[in-house]
């Protein structure tokens, strides 16, 4: 059997084959809080035009799907985007798990204990 693998022609490279995330996130993040990161960035902006972004909460009821993936990525490059051209954006996430799903689960369960 030929041996296919000595004909190509691959880039060498020092990067890990593998990004070992589960161990290098938490490297990451603690490396973040120690530079205060975010913080910097914020106060190198500070005179800078303001653009305001408002994320709306992500839904908390049925399954996940695509399109929660794509509504986040596209909402991360419209702030990145205006980091980088030079903006003040604080970005503050919406959350909301208390809407009209919860208030319904709590009025059937009260409805079934008779109160």
């Amino acid at each position: 059997m030929p041996d296919y693998k000595s004909t190509l022609n691959l880039p060498k490279t020092d990067f890990a084959m593998k990004a070992n995330l589960s161990q290098a996130e938490p490297l990451t993040v603690k490396r973040w809080q120690e530079e205060a990161l975010y913080d910097t960035v914020q106060a190198a902006r500070a005179n800078a035009p303001l653009y305001s972004f408002h994320d709306g909460p992500p839904y908390a009821n049925g399954s996940i799907h695509l399109g929660h993936l794509l509504n986040k990525v596209l909402k991360d490059i419209v702030v990145r985007s205006r980091l980088m051209d030079g903006m003040r954006v604080p970005y503050v996430p919406g959350w909301d798990c208390h809407g009209l799903p919860i208030e319904h689960k709590v009025v059937t369960d009260m409805n079934e204990k008779g109160k």
